[in-house]
């Protein structure tokens, strides 16, 4: 099984098939396989004559789990994508992340730009300031379900633990809610962008394309991160949200035209 020591926890990654590079970046609750194998982008990606880079984010899949909230803090967690483009000898890369995934790829829009070829955020955007996790926490770390009230959490915990018991499902069957509730009380930085990295977007070249259903939540989000990048593109996918939107055919025909565009410019 391929991983990469990173910061001491290992991560899990895959190489498919041969081409032009891409990264794949999950969402929480999910994996490279849950994610964009069961999406069927892997397929997408491999038939656009593409090589697919996934990897399983810390404290998911078959990566490492820790339990202690500061393995997640800082920039640990995107820091992950650069220890799997080091380990494979990718200097530069095109990247696509979707949910926290796109939240990894816009924190390394702002510092290693110079390691991104093109960057596809679904699912995600620029956010002011943190959200409040409190009730996800809770819901993860409760032994009696009864007791949370709040329905977005009541929903993260659902999905977390019908994945654990469903044999069938590879997005979560390694899922460890200790391990999740520690990933969301960390003070990891994909969780808000402060002023200053909203300076370093501005000047970021790399180009973007957002990807997001016009009925998620983080639309808003997703509007703001293009109002903000130099060079970037937004593509809003009618009547789906944050969960239905990664299966859309709409978003895997916005994102072959994006990298078709960016072969051809930098021909």
């Amino acid at each position: 099984m391929p991983e990469v020591q990173s910061a001491g926890v290992p991560i899990y990654y895959e190489v498919i098939g041969t081409g032009t590079p891409i990264l794949l970046v999950h969402g929480f609750l999910s994996s490279f396989e849950g994610n964009w194998g069961q999406s069927g982008w892997i397929d997408f990606l491999l038939a656009q004559g593409r090589q697919v880079v996934g990897m399983d984010c810390r404290g998911h899949g078959l990566s490492g789990k820790p339990h202690d909230p500061g393995a997640y803090g800082g920039d640990q967690v995107p820091n992950d994508v650069l220890a799997v483009m080091d380990a494979i000898g990718l200097e530069r890369t095109d990247l696509m992340g979707y949910s926290i995934g796109g939240r990894m790829a816009i924190d390394l829009l702002s510092r290693v730009p110079q390691r991104l070829s093109a960057v596809i955020v679904g699912g995600a955007g620029l956010r002011s300031v943190p959200r409040d996790l409190t009730a996800t926490i809770e819901a993860l770390e409760t032994d009696d379900v009864s007791t949370i009230t709040d329905r977005g959490a009541l929903f993260t915990r659902r999905f977390a633990v019908s994945r654990l018991s469903d044999p069938d499902s590879l997005a979560g069957r390694h899922n460890d809610l200790q391990a999740l509730a520690a990933q969301s009380r960390s003070d990891s930085n994909i969780h808000y962008d402060p002023a200053e990295r909203v300076d370093d977007l501005r000047r970021a070249q790399t180009p973007v394309l957002a990807v997001v259903g016009d009925k998620d939540p983080i639309l808003s989000e997703a509007q703001l991160l293009i109002e903000t990048v130099p060079n970037g593109e937004l593509v809003m996918l009618p009547g789906e949200d944050h969960v239905s939107a990664v299966r859309s055919q709409m978003y895997k025909d916005a994102v072959a035209s994006f990298l078709r565009a960016q072969s051809l410019s930098a021909a």
